[in-house]
């Protein structure tokens, strides 16, 4: 269908802004919109307000929750717009609100399936909004890694950076009534997808912005010291066009190395290198594949100089050299802050480790005269307490201090190191009135440091591997799903914690976020006191196997020899698979690349008009052709799924199924409900290929293993792999170009 050029119409008090199959109609008096693709509302009564008030939001340190506060005066509404400047694709409307106050709405349609509003008001109001009318059958994806036992976010308040609490069997009862122990809120994006047929992309980088999706009306509210308020409506007739549209605006996913969706391993600490060679003989002892070794805090002199401690670790380089030779990779953890004092901080057990963590970082004196730090209103660095101790963040708008952070990164790559782990970035760690090199305030752009910080280390690992290297971060904000692999944050070792990752897990895809990781077995622990229990660790494990990067790290000790052989065994057979489906995967994030549909595809995306889509939170694509349905609760040995509409096959069993409803199927122990999309060809590598990990061997030089579940309903259906291989099979006879080794398998439903 042909666009059209866009248009404005005047009609009296009525103003139409029409651009192809959408149109924005306006009324001045009252003042209100509506937004329609092809005739069909998709926002209705539209409006705006403003508000007076004070901010009372309490970050909590020992948690890294923020308790979300304001003391609000009744909303100021526009009454009547009158019209200003009009172009050929926008308008501005000077609004009169409730109460006498001027504010100004530029409404655009700059392209057929996107329509852009920007709202400033006069005086120093607290809060900007814009609303419409919430439908009563409208549910609402996205936000980030919403960590809630809801997928769909309707009939929920979220403030993005203070909506995390733990509800969960081992909260106290008297948080409970409070809501819950708040905590971290890793990866927030301003984005949300709704089921009438839009996104919406917000802009703006500080603290406190609100999507209020709860009442009669939806609105989505910024802090007025943050700017403008913008939104962007992107109006794609599907789900997966408006994710398409959000990537062509922020970035698609990177197409990661083969070893960034493998097995990694972390711990803790490491207190000293010969546990790092611990890790390294288990795995191998074991039988296990290993891509990676995660030395995570402390592994510096202090926090964060990007030097080893010779006396946590008195042979870095020949450790990193022993590791990389079998096919291992070294990842190191860093924050973006420099120490003053690091005694609160964790500390490796050697006398001489301790007395280096009581001294300033040699490194903060040098950048604070140098201007590298983020300054508070006096022009002086900023200081501020962290879950490592007392020091002062980097202030990555400015380019000297990006240059600073990046050659100190590279000093630790050239040793061998291949990924870093980004811990921190997130906003609520700078206040508003921080001052940045680019001018603006940290109630402008607390949240835009830790994408900063990633493009920073992003660029420092290219510039050393070009494309081997892996940045592995967890910070979010609009963007950052574009630069390396996500993890999903600290999680507590219980059921309802795994459950609320799955649905974190879905919202996070559905807003753009296609490398994605999370700690199997998670990270703080049963009741923060004992390990993850044996059960838990092997339901968590089977969903890390179906998450693109399969990464094991806790607290406690967690090594899967010691847990005895039942658990060992599958442990084993359950990293294996995962290092199978490696092409599988890599294909799957080849697309994503291309196109931004994720690795793991919520229902709404694969089919929005399925209403169990916008509300299934247990239960996804794994990329183009697989179903999972990770088991959730304690004790279960079965589980009740919704099955996508077409034709399956169960994975287990073989026997084919029709989808469209709910099925019932045995999870004993030692399995996870998968099912195979019937006529689909998965792609794989040999057990005994990667029995080690996938090591070095070209992508294009490995053996494969491509298996045709059922028969293909058009007779015919292939595959491309990441590396551009295209297996193919058509009535009966099989494909491969270019030629290589491909062993060829079929399974009849």
């Amino acid at each position: 269908m042909s666009s059209g050029p866009p248009s404005v119409s005047v009609y009296g008090e009525q103003v139409a802004l029409e651009h192809g199959p959408l149109r924005i109609e306006i009324s001045l008096r009252p003042f209100a919109f509506t937004i329609r693709r092809q005739g069909r509302r998709l926002l209705r009564a539209g409006g705006v307000w403003v508000a007076e008030g004070t901010i009372h939001d309490h970050f909590v340190a020992l948690t890294e929750g923020v308790l979300a506060r304001e003391a609000r005066s009744p909303p100021e509404r526009a009454q009547r717009a009158a019209l200003g400047e009009v172009d050929e694709d926008r308008v501005r409307l000077d609004l009169r609100l409730q109460g006498g106050r001027a504010a100004v709405l530029w409404i655009a349609l700059p392209a057929a399936d996107r329509a852009e509003l920007e709202l400033t008001a006069e005086g120093d109001p607290l809060r900007l909004a814009i609303d419409w009318d919430r439908r009563s059958d409208e549910h609402f994806v996205g936000l980030g890694a919403r960590h809630n036992l809801r997928f769909d976010q309707a009939g929920r308040a979220v403030q993005l950076g203070a909506d995390r609490r733990y509800t969960g069997p081992d909260c106290p009862p008297e948080m409970v009534a409070e809501g819950g122990v708040p905590q971290g809120d890793y990866a927030p994006v301003p984005w949300l997808v709704s089921s009438r047929g839009y996104g919406a992309l917000v802009g703006g980088e500080g603290n406190g912005m609100r999507f209020d999706l709860a009442d009669e009306r939806v609105a989505v509210s910024a802090r007025s010291a943050a700017g403008p308020l913008s939104a962007r409506l992107l109006c794609g007739v599907t789900p997966l066009a408006q994710l398409r549209a959000l990537c062509m605006l922020t970035g698609f996913p990177e197409l990661l190395p083969e070893w960034g969706y493998g097995f990694w391993k972390s711990r803790d600490i490491h207190e000293h290198q010969d546990d790092v060679l611990e890790d390294f003989t288990g795995f191998r002892n074991c039988s296990i594949p290993l891509d990676a070794i995660v030395i995570d805090s402390p592994w510096a002199t202090q926090y964060n100089t990007w030097e080893f401690n010779p006396h946590q670790f008195p042979d870095a380089p020949g450790m990193i050299s022993l590791l990389r030779e079998d096919g291992v990779r070294t990842v190191v953890w860093v924050t973006p802050w420099v120490n003053l004092d690091s005694r609160d901080g964790q500390i490796p057990p050697q006398s001489a480790s301790e007395r280096l963590h009581r001294e300033p970082a040699p490194n903060y004196a040098p950048a604070a005269s140098a201007g590298h730090f983020v300054k508070q209103a006096d022009g002086e660095p900023l200081v501020a307490q962290w879950w490592m101790g007392t020091g002062s963040p980097i202030d990555f708008t400015s380019s000297a201090a990006e240059a600073w952070w990046r050659e100190s990164a590279k000093r630790v790559l050239t040793l061998g190191v291949e990924g870093i782990k980004a811990d921190d970035g997130e906003g609520y760690y700078i206040p508003d009135h921080a001052q940045l090199a680019d001018g603006r305030t940290g109630a402008q752009a607390a949240w835009a440091l830790g994408g900063l910080h990633r493009a920073c280390l992003a660029r420092a690992l290219r510039e050393v591997h070009q494309a081997d290297g892996v940045l592995f971060g967890r910070s979010g904000w609009t963007g950052q799903h574009a630069t390396g692999m996500t993890w999903g944050g600290d999680q507590v070792s219980d059921f309802w914690s795994l459950r609320v990752l799955v649905a974190a897990t879905l919202n996070a895809a559905c807003s753009a976020f296609s490398n994605w990781s999370h700690d199997v077995g998670g990270y703080l622990g049963h009741r923060l006191v004992e390990r993850c229990p044996p059960e838990l660790l092997v339901r968590w494990l089977q969903f890390g196997c179906f998450t693109p990067l399969m990464q094991a790290h806790g607290r406690m000790q967690q090594e899967p020899w010691t847990y005895g052989d039942r658990v060992l065994d599958l442990y084993r057979a359950y990293v294996q698979l995962h290092e199978q489906l490696v092409p599988y995967v890599r294909a799957a994030a080849a697309t994503a690349s291309r196109t931004g549909v994720p690795i793991v595809r919520p229902l709404c995306l694969l089919d929005p008009a399925d209403p169990r889509g916008w509300t299934t939170a247990d239960a996804y694509g794994y990329g183009p052709a697989l179903w999972v349905a990770p088991v959730l609760d304690e004790g279960a040995r079965e589980r009740e799924v919704s099955l996508p509409r077409g034709d399956w096959i169960e994975s287990w069993s073989a026997q084919p199924v029709r989808g469209g409803g709910e099925v019932v199927v045995p999870a004993p122990l030692e399995r996870i409900p998968v099912w195979v999309r019937a006529g689909s060809i998965v792609v794989s590598y040999p057990t005994g290929h990667v029995a080690r990990g996938l090591g070095d061997v070209l992508e294009s030089e490995r053996p494969l293993l491509a298996t045709l579940w059922g028969s293909p309903r058009l007779g015919r259906t292939a595959v491309r792999l990441a590396d551009g291989t295209r297996v193919g099979w058509r009535e009966g006879e099989w494909s491969v170009e270019p030629a290589r080794e491909v062993r060829f398998r079929e399974l009849a439903a």
